[in-house]
C-alpha cells in the first residue's frame, strides 16, 4: 500500500512536535519542509531526515507525492496557504487558531469542500490525556450536568514569535492562547451565546495585542464559565494551566502543576487519575492522517474550529466596547 505523502510548512515553534509524530505514523511519509528561513528549512530537513527543503511553499503544491500540508506558519499566513493547498487538491491540517478573521475561515472551510479535501484544525486539548480522560467522565454524568467552569493558561510572552505583539497578526492571547479552553468548554458545555472580557496591554508599550484577558462566557444551557488568558508572565515562569468544571453532582479538575493531573470530587469521595502518558500531537496527527486514508471527517473540522475563532475574537470586541457581545457575530473583529 503507498504511503500518504507529507511536506510540512512551517519550521518554527510547534513544528517540531509535528514533525516528530509524522515520523511515528507508519502509513505517512514525510516528503517535504518548508520555511521562509532557509537555515531553519534545511536544519529541519536533516532533523528529522526529510529528503526536500524550500522557502517557497507552493514548491510543494506542485509535488504529486505530496497529499497532505501540515501548516505550522504565523496565523496571520493560515488562510493564504491552506486556500491555496485546498485549490491544488492537497489535504490540509494547520494549527489553531483556524485564522484570525471569520471571513478567512469561510474561505478556508469553502475551499476545502470545493476540492473534495480534509481540513483540520489542531485543537490539540480534543486528544490530550488529561482533558479526553475528563471529557468521558463529563459525557458518563459523573459529575452531573457542568453549570461552572473556570479555566487558566498562563505563560510569558512568546518571545520567539514578535508579531504576537501585532493585534492584527496574532490576535492576542485570548485568540492565540485561551482558544484552546475555549474550544475544549464548547465540547463539554455547548455553544457560548454570550461573552463578556476585560483585558489590556500591560507588558510591552510596543505591542497592540492584548497580554491578558478574562472573560465571562454564557453558554446556551445556562452554564457559565471564566477563562483567563496571560502572557505577562515574569521569563522563566512555568506554563501553567488549570481546569475546574463543577457538575450537579461534582466536581472536576485538570491541574498541570499537581502530580495528579485530573481529580474528581463526589459525595462519595476523591478520586485521582493519571491518564496513559501519550503525545498529544501524534494523537491528533494520527487522527487526520486515518481521516484522510479512510475517507472520514475529522473531529475538529473547520466550521468546529471557526465557532471556537468566534467565541475568542467576541471577546476582543467586548473589551474594544466594553460591553458583553452576543454571538454570532455581525461583522468583523480585527
Amino acid at each position: 500500500m503507498p504511503k500518504i505523502g507529507v511536506a510540512v510548512i512551517g519550521c518554527g515553534f510547534i513544528a517540531p512536535a509535528h514533525l516528530k509524530a509524522w515520523r511515528r505514523i507508519r502509513e505517512a511519509e514525510l516528503v517535504a519542509v518548508v520555511d521562509v528561513i532557509e537555515g531553519r528549512a534545511k536544519w529541519a530537513a536533516s532533523e528529522f531526515k526529510v529528503p526536500l527543503y524550500f522557502t517557497d511553499y507552493t514548491r510543494v503544491l506542485d509535488l504529486e507525492e505530496v497529499d497532505i500540508v501540515d501548516i505550522c506558519t504565523p496565523t496571520y499566513t493560515h488562510a493564504e496557504i491552506a486556500v491555496t493547498a485546498a485549490k491544488s487538491s492537497k489535504h490540509v491540517l494547520v494549527e489553531k487558531p483556524i485564522a484570525l478573521r471569520l471571513r478567512e475561515a469561510d474561505e478556508m472551510i469553502r475551499a476545502a469542500r470545493r476540492a473534495n479535501v480534509k481540513l483540520m484544525v489542531a485543537h490539540c486539548l480534543r486528544f490530550w490525556p488529561e482533558y479526553v480522560a475528563a471529557k468521558k467522565i463529563i459525557t458518563k454524568g459523573e459529575i452531573g450536568e457542568p453549570r461552572i467552569a473556570r479555566a487558566y493558561r498562563l505563560s510569558e510572552f512568546p518571545h520567539w514569535a514578535p508579531w504576537h505583539k501585532d493585534l492584527r497578526l496574532g490576535g492576542g492571547v485570548f485568540v492565540d492562547m485561551s482558544i484552546h479552553d475555549i474550544d475544549f468548554l464548547r465540547w463539554i458545555m455547548g455553544e457560548v451565546e454570550e461573552v463578556y472580557a476585560r483585558g489590556g496591554v500591560l507588558k510591552f508599550r510596543d505591542s497592540t495585542a492584548y497580554d491578558y484577558v478574562h472573560a465571562l462566557l454564557k453558554f446556551k444551557t445556562g452554564a457559565i464559565a471564566y477563562v483567563e488568558g496571560s502572557w505577562i508572565q515574569p521569563p522563566g515562569y512555568p506554563f501553567t494551566t488549570y481546569l475546574e468544571v463543577v457538575g450537579t453532582r461534582g466536581t472536576l479538575r485538570v491541574d498541570n502543576r499537581s502530580s495528579a493531573a485530573l481529580q474528581v470530587y463526589k459525595p462519595s469521595g476523591t478520586s485521582y487519575y493519571t491518564p496513559v502518558s501519550e503525545d498529544p500531537y501524534y494523537l491528533e496527527i494520527k487522527h487526520f492522517a486515518s481521516c484522510v486514508l479512510r475517507d472520514e471527517e475529522p473531529c475538529v473540522s473547520g466550521e468546529e474550529a471557526r465557532r471556537s475563532l468566534e467565541v475568542a475574537l467576541a471577546a476582543i470586541k467586548s473589551m474594544m466596547e466594553r460591553r458583553p457581545v452576543k454571538l454570532p457575530l455581525k461583522g468583523e473583529v480585527l
